[in-house]
């Protein structure tokens, strides 16, 4: 099976067009330490990066799920705790092999921001181990990105330097990656040549251009306050006071607790 997909997908990558659409879908599980003072505060979440020729996408599962209930009709009779229980990871990360481009998309309540960086990001130490993950033969490799070592391990026989998240720049798909502390591991699950190529872009023109530094202070801004912010904008819940009080105190409490980003420092 694993050689009918490495055949197929030489083929396809042969034929491939300019256009921007994706053949390939590699799934991870991704799971991660929450508060980094508290080993029991491991959550995890579904990452899907889908691959075209000479870019990529890639987004939280649970993102999906949210962008479609903020599409319902009367989303203001959801809680606001199973609401933000979807995903943790609301953003999507575009990356352009032709312009060495790295894009991260992002909407934070009526913001929709962007930032640009550098696709270049890690400088890898490719090292002698080998080892099978799902029938592949991968490879290990070190490198530091945002405060954190890894290691990742990465398939050759799949010709995609690429790989979760902002992860990229190895001689084959990154299958597994983890930083030394374990508190964030991606693992591929699955990887399938599609039936037919999807088009998942977004038209990113509406969105205000930014530094990382900004998008994260108004992502940080809203996390720490959602209600009210919410509420200013005109948002009504239909709540009652002891049941908005609930609220705010749940959301407080969460909000204490996630202080370990993957990103512990920004790259220049």
């Amino acid at each position: 099976m694993r050689s009918i997909i490495i055949l197929a997908l030489l083929m396809s990558l042969g034929h491939l067009k300019a256009q921007k659409s994706y053949s390939y879908k590699a799934t991870y599980r991704l799971e991660y330490q929450e508060n980094s003072t508290d080993t029991n505060s491991i959550k995890s979440e579904i990452g899907v990066l889908y691959l075209g020729n000479d870019h990529s996408r890639y987004s939280s599962l649970g993102k999906a799920i949210k962008d479609s209930l903020e599409n319902m009709t009367n989303p203001e009779t959801m809680r606001m705790d199973e609401y933000n229980q979807m995903t943790d990871f609301k953003y999507s990360i575009y990356k352009d092999y032709k312009d060495n481009e790295l894009i991260l998309a992002e909407k934070v309540f009526q913001y929709e921001l962007k930032y640009k960086q550098d696709l270049k990001q890690i400088d890898w130490e490719i090292q002698p181990e080998n080892k099978e993950i799902l029938g592949f033969s991968v490879q290990k490799a070190t490198g530091t990105f945002a405060g954190r070592n890894y290691i990742a391990w990465f398939a050759p026989e799949l010709p995609f330097s690429n790989g979760p998240y902002k992860f990229s720049g190895l001689p084959g798909l990154i299958l597994e990656i983890s930083d030394l502390q374990g508190h964030y591991d991606f693992s591929l699950t699955g990887f399938q040549e599609l039936e037919k190529p999807v088009d998942k872009l977004m038209n990113l023109d509406s969105y205000k251009a930014v530094s990382q530094q900004e998008l994260d202070q108004v992502r940080d801004d809203y996390n720490r306050d959602p209600i009210g912010t919410m509420q200013k904008a005109g948002i009504k819940f239909g709540w009652s006071e002891e049941d908005e009080a609930e609220q705010k105190k749940e959301l407080t409490k969460k909000y204490k607790k996630r202080n370990n980003p993957i990103e512990l420092h920004f790259n220049e």
